[in-house]
């Protein structure tokens, strides 16, 4: 190229018939020595003649870039780039084939590593994989079954499931001979990693462990709740990678679907339940859709359930999208087909009331246009008492993203003061919910009571952030503790549901300890919220199912005392 000295940033790849990259056929030019067929793609240039240019925006680097390579050999070419929005990229290269697209600021700097200037837009999911195992092809010796994949997190190796497919018989036999080689006596996973029975069907009783020094690169449709890969599809040995670098990926195509124009930058697989009018848009502000709508409620169907399950639920329904009418709805229709109705002796005098215990409910009601799923503060075994009590921080106008996270910290204060212990969740909206889970032993009313009491010693002691009315104009530049979600039949969004308002933010259970870094009370939406999932180490509320607690104690310490009881609630 005619240059002294340059570190040159790209890619080599040998292109099939239909001129796209193929993976396989670049392992065949190396492995054969034929390399006629291999050629180079450049895409940046961070250094050039004893300049170091990392610092220099990348839309500058690959100018110089392009004119180093104008009289180029055919075989080294210049990567192209296209100022295009992100969804239209995307679909035009899924729909030529190509993995995926880079998606990269024009005034980013060079840097090391991961960042959120340059990120990686995928037609499906595809990363390598540490090989940890094998199973052997049944009735047929000396073939592979399977692979057994695993990643490093923490030092630790992890399971991720394993592949199948993806290899004809002759690479099963040598994968096979080179795997035997390697093969030891034990598992290289920590085995505090795998719960008993997390392995794959297909691996279990026949799992041949090796030492982990192959590195195998796997296509595959999404990660599961618990870590492993679904769909997965092998694509080649990988020999440039070393074993201990091999992480999981983030997927970044929720942050980009936030941003586009219709909010459908992947193409993800199709929902399980059939869905009328997929393409009828819920948020013009985003472009999502049903179809993303019912999208999300079937990926997180294993965290929103355990909050329905067995509690009257009430559902908001936006047939036209967020924009048009809402439909607030307790009770069933006769054409609202796969949800069920709870015992009418359980509220007398009312229709039966809903309920949602099943992925299949769950879904039928997303298809049905449900947004949101409201619950009542207890279950059906006990439908008077409740086993919750919450504090819905809603802010008035002027206050600051800042002054409702303090807020929701001294409401834990106050509450640990009375030796309650709390959890919090974004509100999917402009503020957060602060919980408290309860043995179910007092009624609705001495649970209001005792709720409205707390809100106004908050605001009696800091009246300058809160007030204990409800309304507008009480609550400029301040915020308004709603305990009235504690009454009888009162309703609050449920944890993982989605919110009907622009953006589509979701309500998402948090750890006290990330409440100073959340940005706003809809961080997490309907596109994005499935990703945090994926990569939560921790349960945030794994505790609170176990929480027993009583206000005996704390209305002691408050110096409430409820007023006697005037007859059984109806």
């Amino acid at each position: 190229l005619g240059i002294q000295s340059g570190w040159l940033d790209g890619e080599i790849v040998v292109m099939n018939k239909n001129e796209v990259p193929d993976f396989s056929a670049l392992q065949n030019a190396i492995d054969n020595s034929k390399n006629e067929g291999i050629q180079y793609f450049i895409f940046d240039l961070p250094f050039l003649n004893g300049l170091d240019l990392r610092k220099v925006p990348l839309w500058s680097r690959r100018a110089q870039l392009k004119k180093l390579l104008s009289n180029a050999p055919a075989r080294i070419r210049f990567s192209e780039d296209f100022e295009l929005p992100p969804n239209q990229m995307l679909e035009a290269a899924c729909k030529m084939g190509l993995e995926g697209v880079m998606a990269k600021r024009r005034d980013s700097a060079y840097t090391s590593g991961r960042t959120a200037t340059w990120l990686k837009l995928k037609c499906s999911l595809r990363q390598e994989f540490v090989v940890l195992g094998f199973t052997d092809r049944s009735n047929s010796k000396g073939e592979v079954g399977a692979l057994l994949l695993g990643y490093h997190e923490d030092g630790k190796l992890r399971y991720a499931g394993s592949v199948g497919t993806g290899w004809d018989a002759r690479t099963g036999q040598q994968l096979h001979a080179r795997l035997v080689k390697l093969e030891a006596d034990k598992p290289s996973l920590d085995a505090n990693t795998v719960k008993p029975g997390r392995w794959s069907r297909r691996a279990a009783g026949a799992e041949r462990w090796v030492k982990p020094e192959l590195v195998a690169e796997v296509a595959f449709s999404e990660w599961t709740p618990d870590g492993q890969v679904r769909h997965p599809t092998y694509k080649g040995l990988r020999a440039d990678k070393p074993p201990d670098a091999i992480t999981r990926e983030p997927t970044l195509q929720g942050q980009i679907a936030a941003g586009t124009a219709s909010g459908k930058p992947t193409v993800p697989a199709p929902p399980s339940v059939r869905v009328t009018n997929p393409e009828r848009v819920i948020d013009p502000t985003t472009g999502l859709t049903k179809v993303d709508m019912v999208r999300y409620y079937e990926s997180i169907a294993d965290w929103i359930l355990p909050h329905l399950k067995d509690r009257p639920v009430s559902l908001v329904r936006a047939p036209t999208g967020i924009t048009g009418e809402l439909f607030f709805q307790k009770h069933l229709e006769s054409k609202m087909l796969g949800l069920a109705e709870l015992n009418p002796a359980l509220w007398p005098g009312h229709a039966a009331l809903l309920a949602v215990d099943s992925r299949d409910a769950l879904l039928a009601a997303a298809q049905m246009n449900t947004v949101e799923f409201h619950t009542w503060n207890s279950t059906i075994r006990n439908v008077d008492k409740p086993d919750r009590m919450i504090f819905d921080l809603d802010p008035g106008e002027g206050v600051t993203w800042a002054h409702v996270q303090e807020a929701a910290l001294l409401v834990r204060a106050m509450l640990t003061e009375l030796g309650l212990e709390s959890w919090v969740k974004t509100s999917g909206g402009k503020g957060l919910h602060v919980v408290v889970p309860l043995a179910p032993r007092l009624d609705y009313e001495v649970v209001k009571g005792f709720s409205q009491a707390v809100v106004q010693h908050m605001a009696r002691t800091i009246p300058q952030r809160f007030v204990s009315k409800s309304g507008s104009a009480n609550r400029v530049g301040k915020i308004f503790i709603d305990y009235l979600r504690n009454g009888h039949a009162q309703t609050t969004a449920a944890a993982f549901s989605a919110r009907a308002r622009p953006g589509l933010g979701v309500s998402m259970p948090v750890a006290w300890e990330d409440v100073p870094g959340l940005k706003s009370g809809a961080q997490w939406t309907i596109s994005t919220a499935r990703e945090r999932l994926s990569f939560q180490k921790v349960d945030p509320w794994a505790e609170y199912w176990n929480s027993r607690q009583t206000l005996t104690t704390a209305m002691k310490r408050l110096g409430y005392m409820p007023r006697p009881a005037l007859g059984k609630l109806s």
